[in-house]
């Protein structure tokens, strides 16, 4: 069983099932979960029971977009922000605490905080009792957006962690254009390693998208693309798509962590792969489609490849 949460209009599950038929594997049921249920892309629905067996457990961009709790530390004493609205607009306001969860983070930071501002999940999510209620031998997969405690708590901090993203463009105000608005969070890494804890699973590795996908033949991918008969239109498009994915300073520096429920002997950097996978990776199909290349992509002036 392959499990996917958080898995939106189900891009990413048509992707991978398509990729998995295209290497010949079969023995495999997928599911796509989300509150949100659609069937245009692949079939999502919200499912509600679960049987415990041998699965993967997928989320991509999952924990970031869980609902945070805005905190302010002033002079060691903690308090929450809560909106109002006054004369027709929202305002911010202070006060204490709406939940235990808030200072219960907070005290497990190793430095002392005494004036900073903050960003917390909390556990009413209940996502961790999900796995567990899921998976008796498998893989958690993880990947998403995030940061270790000493970058997310620190004396001093003055401004939040969360993006308010509407149209494809990045805010500072989360109040801009509200109900129309993505507002996302740097993942609390530690948080994650608790929670994972908690139900068992044992960590194997952590690392960025960008090392991940280059571990998994990435570059031995574009390799056999730029040599590939596709088309030039083609092989830019799906140039660009991974170039999006393994920029440094873009999704290049998510980080993609594996969870396992047993201390197995998994490594990977002792993972071998197939040189017959790296001739017919999955490309880009026209549906569904993602998105446009920019003109300078149209027009052919594109970043040189790193391999030739």
């Amino acid at each position: 069983m392959i499990y996917e949460f958080g898995a939106g209009n189900g891009t990413l599950a048509y992707d991978i099932t398509k990729a998995l038929d295209l290497f010949g594997q079969k023995n495999y049921t997928y599911k796509a979960i989300d509150r949100n249920e659609s069937n245009y892309i692949y079939e999502v629905k919200n499912y509600k029971n679960f049987k415990k067996s041998k699965s993967i457990i997928l989320s991509n961009e999952l924990f970031d977009a869980i609902p945070h709790h805005l905190a302010s530390i002033q002079e060691g004493k903690i308090y929450e922000k809560y909106v109002e609205l006054k004369n027709d607009k929202f305002i911010e306001v202070l006060d204490l605490p709406s939940d235990c969860c808030i200072e219960k983070r907070l005290s497990k930071v190793n430095e002392k905080i005494i004036n900073a501002e903050s960003e917390i999940m909390c556990k009413n999510y209940q996502i961790k009792e999900k796995f567990n209620s899921i998976i008796s031998e498998g893989y958690v997969l993880t990947i998403d957006y995030g940061m270790i405690e000493k970058d997310l708590f620190y004396n001093g901090k003055k401004k939040s962690l969360m993006s308010v993203i509407n149209n494809h463009n990045f805010y500072n105000d989360y109040f801009f254009s509200p109900g129309k608005s993505d507002i996302t969070f740097q993942v609390d890494m530690e948080d994650i390693s608790y929670d994972f804890n908690e139900i068992g699973l044992i960590n194997k590795f952590i690392t960025s998208q960008r090392q991940f996908l280059y571990s998994l033949g990435l570059g031995e991918c574009l390799v056999a693309l730029s040599k590939s008969k596709i088309g030039s239109e083609k092989i830019n498009k799906n140039r660009y798509a991974i170039n999006q994915l393994i920029k440094p300073n873009g999704m290049g520096n998510y980080f993609v962590r594996l969870d396992t429920t047993n201390n197995n002997n998994f490594s990977l950097d002792r993972l071998q792969i197939e040189k017959k996978i790296y001739d017919n990776f999955p490309v880009i199909e026209e549906f569904p489609q993602r998105f446009e290349l920019p003109g300078v992509y149209k027009q052919n002036i594109i970043i040189q490849e790193e391999f030739n």
